[in-house]
């Protein structure tokens, strides 16, 4: 008497499923810090914005810093959509690429903080 195995394509060990998404699991460990750091500097932007509108400015300025004081939940959400969209990619490229995507948009304002020249100010 013989016993047939059938293997699916879709299915994988579950070892093997975590070594997929271990790119993922770090991106997001990583992301954590720097996404905090944007949050923190969207936050004291948004103080700002307040005296910026009492003192009366230019609708291009308050736009700008509107935007800015935004900045930090648009790094929040691009970064939850870059790990959602890699865990839906099977491969060890695509995987790659979207952890890489997630990591650059946490750390995209905290950069740019750091490379304008505000850190002098803190």
């Amino acid at each position: 008497m013989s016993e047939e195995y059938v293997e699916y394509a879709g299915r994988s060990e579950p070892k093997e499923r975590w070594l997929k998404a271990l790119p993922l699991i770090v991106a997001g460990v990583l992301g954590v810090p720097l996404l905090c750091a944007a949050i923190w500097f969207s936050w004291q932007i948004a103080q700002t914005t307040k005296y910026l509108f009492d003192l009366g400015t230019s609708g291009g300025e308050a736009a700008g810093m509107v935007l800015l004081s935004l900045s930090g939940a648009f790094c929040l959400i691009f970064y939850l959509a870059f790990l959602f969209i890699g865990t839906r990619r099977r491969t060890w490229k695509w995987r790659l690429w979207w952890s890489v995507a997630t990591l650059l948009a946490a750390g995209a304002l905290p950069l740019w903080w750091l490379f304008s020249g505000f850190f002098a100010d803190v």
